[in-house]
């Protein structure tokens, strides 16, 4: 009876650490995704770079409104915040809120197509 509590136990532990590593994991990308193209978009108006940021958000279902993402240039200086909440299933049938906040602050270089 033990080792099935443990094995329970174990199971519930890995269920939670796979549903919130990928939630990461879409985070990660999704924040490497605005950086570079924050890099990339010289003389881009900012429009087109809220744009493209939609966009990655779209590809990797990131559950983000346009008002939440806020594409900020100054000169060769572009800034993306965004932030959305999504629920995680820590337990089976059990969705916690989570919230993820990205902040890139990047130099742009030529590059953007």
């Amino acid at each position: 009876m033990r080792t099935l509590v443990k094995l329970v136990i174990a199971g519930l532990v890995v269920h939670a650490s796979w549903r919130t590593g990928s939630a990461y994991w879409t985070y990660f990308n999704f924040r490497e995704g605005l950086r570079e193209i924050a890099q990339l978009s010289a003389n881009k108006p900012e429009e087109e770079v809220h744009r493209r940021a939609m966009a990655v958000a779209s590809k990797l279902n990131v559950p983000i409104a346009p008002e939440q993402l806020i594409v900020t240039r100054r000169e060769e200086h572009t800034f993306i915040d965004a932030s959305y909440k999504t629920e995680i299933e820590v337990l089976p049938r059990y969705r916690y809120p989570w919230e993820f906040e990205v902040i890139v602050d990047a130099w742009t270089i030529n590059g953007l197509k």
